[in-house]
């Protein structure tokens, strides 16, 4: 009776996580509509563009978390700006390469060719202890390159407070993710 007991609670208590999770989901409506890798709608497709975000222009691609940004209207090298993707975490190429970090450069790469129009825009904290602009990155169409990388795989959630505004939408998309197999899931 003792063992039946403690099956029943230990059911009740998984049931109770469940719904504690579902009910801290976006509930109804277009931006709700998200799924990870492989699935109808990418979550990327739910973190719209602020209306405040700047024209930029990729000038290169250094790994799938930084990259180096030419801002619209400007043509000089010395211009460019050194951009740390706010809210994720790629796997490293140097000094030693991690699993799937290749794979995460080559997809940015592709995602934001060289000259590419994105669209920008900071947090709270500007700058990184590198002096790299801290920033959340879209592309012309819309799609959030912060949470395309987590959704499909190529990068982890990191939550750095106070420059945490879309941690709760990566935290989603990573968790999906993850059951999905996607990306570094599936492969590291």
């Amino acid at each position: 009776m003792r063992n039946t007991s403690t099956i029943v609670l230990a059911i009740v208590v998984v049931a109770l996580a469940v719904v504690v999770l579902i009910s801290q989901l976006p509930s109804g409506g277009a931006d709700s509509d998200h799924t990870a890798a492989g699935g109808s709608t990418p979550v990327a497709a739910v973190l719209e563009r602020p209306s405040d975000a700047t024209l930029s222009h990729v000038a290169y691609v250094h790994d799938g978390d930084t990259l180096y940004l030419q801002p619209d209207g400007t043509t000089s090298r010395a211009d460019e700006i050194t951009v740390r993707l706010i809210g994720i975490d790629t796997p490293e190429i140097r000094p030693t390469v991690e699993c799937f970090g290749i794979e995460a450069r080559d997809y940015v790469r592709a995602l934001l060719p060289k000259g590419t129009a994105v669209w920008i825009k900071s947090d709270v904290e500007k700058l990184d202890q590198y002096d790299r602009s801290l920033l959340y990155v879209w592309t012309e169409d819309g799609r959030s390159v912060n949470l395309d990388l987590v959704a499909n795989g190529y990068a982890t959630a990191l939550r750095i407070a106070p420059s945490d505004t879309y941690w709760k939408q990566f935290a989603i998309a990573e968790e999906e993710a993850r059951h999905a197999n996607a990306g570094l899931w599936g492969n590291c």
